[in-house]
């Protein structure tokens, strides 16, 4: 299995009890969809490898997970901080008005109806998403959340956002 043809699930937050149960971060609208996962994969050493679940318990917004052949906290140790993936075709159906964010790739971002770019990529440096968008040549990094991206038309492939005032001038405060 390739990175490419596979989403990002979540990642391994920390270790949990000693048996060798890991707390894990979905990156989900729907943590529950997953619920009865049998396996995810890992990566090592540039290679995705399949790790078959145990036991999975979700308590609120918590995911315990309880892979098999890891038996004690310190195999479990050498997990954390490992991002979980899914294949491309294990995706949950989208309910309406829900997008994914790697499809907003392409997407024309308009300001207050003024064309500002299109977004070339989407990173996840911390628990934010940003929605990079080549402006005027230059990569404009802005935060994917409902305060500012207001409406997403999946047919006409936009996205209309109202940046918070000043954000712009914080990009562009060293042009001449």
């Amino acid at each position: 299995m390739r990175k490419d043809e596979c989403y990002q699930l979540g990642h391994i937050i920390k270790t949990h009890g000693l048996k060798g149960m890991v707390n894990v971060e979905l990156d989900v609208d729907h943590p529950n969809d997953y619920s009865k996962l049998k396996f995810v994969f890992l990566e090592e050493s540039g290679n995705l490898i399949p790790f078959f679940i145990k036991k999975i318990l979700m308590n609120g917004t918590k995911t315990f997970i309880h892979f098999e052949g890891i038996s004690h906290v310190n195999l479990a140790k050498d997990l954390v901080g490992q991002v979980l993936f899914l294949p491309l075709d294990q995706l949950p159906k989208l309910r309406e008005g829900e997008y994914f964010f790697h499809d907003l790739i392409n997407f024309k971002v308009f300001h207050l109806g003024q064309f500002l770019g299109t977004i070339v990529q989407i990173y996840q440096p911390s628990s934010q998403y940003l929605a990079a968008v080549l402006h005027k040549e230059q990569e404009l990094l802005i935060p994917i959340e409902n305060a500012v991206f207001k409406r997403v038309d999946l047919k006409k492939k936009e996205a209309h956002i109202e940046l918070p005032n000043g954000f712009m001038e914080i990009y562009f405060s060293n042009e001449n």
